[in-house]
């Protein structure tokens, strides 16, 4: 008799449908939605890790599930998000060589775009791949995860075109590198290349699971989630990108605290 979906099954499987939903809403020119169904893909990506742990502890199958969720949810959707953005003009308008004030000058859809794209898809791949084998990633992460990549990609694009913003101390310098980082393929390039980099790199990282909620071993955690708070207050959506920065840098500033005996 075959048994049911586990809950942290049908959690991974929530994830799956926010990311093949977020894929065929960028197809139409829903951006914003795509984008937005990223993240409720990660928060179901988030429960379904607390759902395993609570009912002691995921399965062969959830694991496997749970990587071909994200590879759909937080590898293939941001980059479609990016393509198509880029094919319907959502920010290559802030090109300078581009009439802002007048009618949107037609533009051939740039390769660069789709080599891009192309190398965050394959690098999120690789990535699930070597941490479905990698045995040392159990209590953190050697390189940056995929779904932090991919939501990465999609609070850009949500700031680049204008949703979700707060005006905080520089934000419209922040706003305007990030609809540059978008609007020009070589910046586009250079970032997904080195997002790729990151992400099959031997950096170590926080998981920012929570093993007990005290403050000895827990502090990168609890600090990454106050000032993460704090830059979402000010900066809205364009908050997630900078949070991403503190993260990638918490090997460093980590380095204060004593290990936890």
């Amino acid at each position: 008799m075959a048994r049911l979906p586990r809950l942290p099954d049908v959690l991974t499987t929530a994830n799956l449908a926010c990311g093949t939903g977020s894929i065929l809403l960028a197809s139409q020119g829903q951006l914003t939605l795509a984008c937005w169904l990223v993240f409720a893909g990660a928060v179901f990506d988030v429960f379904d890790g607390l759902a395993a742990r609570a009912f002691g502890g995921g399965s062969p199958l959830g694991a496997q599930l749970d990587s071909l969720a994200d590879m759909v949810t937080f590898g293939v959707a941001p980059a479609v998000i990016l393509w198509c953005g880029h094919l319907s003009h959502t920010w290559r308008k802030y090109l300078l060589f581009v009439d802002q004030d007048g009618p949107a000058t037609e533009l051939a859809p740039d390769p660069i775009y789709a080599i891009a794209t192309v190398i965050l898809v394959i690098a999120s791949c690789w990535r699930l791949a070597k941490f479905n084998v990698d045995t040392r990633q159990s209590s953190g992460f050697l390189g940056l995860a995929t779904p932090a990549n991919g939501l990465f990609w999609v609070s850009s694009v949500l700031a680049a075109s204008g949703e979700a913003l707060h005006g905080g101390p520089g934000s419209d310098f922040l706003l305007g590198a990030d609809r540059n980082l978008l609007g020009s393929p070589e910046a586009l390039f250079a970032a997904a290349v080195g997002m790729a980099v990151l992400m099959l790199s031997e950096l170590p990282l926080p998981s920012l699971k929570f093993k007990h909620f005290r403050w000895p071993g827990n502090q990168v955690i609890y600090l990454l989630g106050g000032i993460g708070a704090l830059l979402v207050a000010f900066y809205g959506i364009l908050g997630v990108p900078l949070i991403l920065v503190l993260y990638i840098l918490s090997p460093l500033w980590g380095r204060v605290f004593p290990k936890e005996l």
